[in-house]
């Protein structure tokens, strides 16, 4: 199996999906944004079992959408026979960016800390009822766990304090892939079609505007944050969400004022809210 960043890639996330009907819808949405045409489309799938035919539909809806179907990853046997017989290739995603080992050489700077604190602040306060978003529109209170859940969430909630946090310092371009089990700040933007994985919060001191998930071992307590947020696809722990079908805008005009947001998860939902907005 080959590794390796894509040159000219564009990650699509279809690991949620289990029926072909789904890959299809999820992909034509996904191919439709200005910023995958002509590029190297990367697949991820998850368990789904496609026969070669339904392999060589997805590659012809590719081609039709001026794109190139570049490789796939998938869980699936049955997939992984497909792709070997219709010679695509099969690739595990991997950084481009060096990825340190975690150390005191991952440490950023004093002051990049200190403006990343200004930006997102040290820590949230334990009441959320000044949470003015949902969606970016309607309000809503958060509710009081039981007394039998309430231990449980705080451990998942401090859970990220307790892990390495790896910092990246420049922008993830369209098929560059990271992860890590701990933490991740990233100083700069995540562009359309680039995938940032982490077990415990995502911070990016920019635009996020491709593939996140924080809590990537199962934590639905894990934090997004960004200068701005406009992903592709966000996941948190278990709860998966796209930017609606009404929204296509990959692209966002630069600004030197931000309001910084922060994603986590209500009721089984994904939630946005303004980070320090005034009430």
């Amino acid at each position: 199996m080959d590794t390796g960043y894509i040159d000219n890639g564009f990650i699509v996330d279809l690991t949620h999906a289990v029926k072909i009907s789904e890959v299809i819808y999820e992909l034509s949405r996904t191919l439709d944004m200005p910023e995958a045409k002509g590029k190297h489309i990367c697949l991820k799938f998850g368990t789904i079992d496609l026969t070669p035919e339904e392999l060589t539909s997805i590659k012809t809806l590719i081609e039709l959408m001026e794109s190139k179907l570049a490789c796939i990853s998938t869980c699936s046997a049955a997939t992984l026979d497909s792709a070997t017989n219709l010679e695509i290739k099969v690739s595990e995603f991997t950084n481009e960016i060096s990825a340190p080992s975690f150390g005191n050489d991952t440490e950023p700077k004093a002051e990049v800390v200190q403006a990343l604190d200004n930006i997102f602040g040290e820590e949230q306060p334990k009441d959320d009822n000044s949470i003015k978003e949902i969606h970016r529109d309607d309000e809503f209170e958060e509710p009081e766990p039981s007394a039998d859940e309430e231990e449980h969430i705080k451990e998942l909630r401090s859970e990220p304090e307790k892990l390495p946090t790896l910092y990246i310092r420049r922008t993830v371009r369209s098929g560059q892939s990271i992860s890590s089990d701990g933490n991740i700040v990233i100083i700069g933007d995540v562009n359309p079609g680039a995938e940032v994985i982490a077990k415990g919060d995502v911070t990016v001191w920019g635009i996020l505007a491709g593939i996140v998930h924080s809590g990537s071992e199962g934590n639905n307590y894990t934090r997004i944050r960004a200068l701005k947020l406009n992903p592709v696809q966000i996941r948190i722990g278990e709860i998966f969400a796209r930017r609606p079908d009404t929204v296509n805008l990959p692209f966002i005009q630069k600004t030197s004022e931000y309001t910084p947001e922060e994603a986590f998860t209500h009721k089984g939902s994904i939630i946005i809210k303004k980070i320090h907005q005034e009430n």
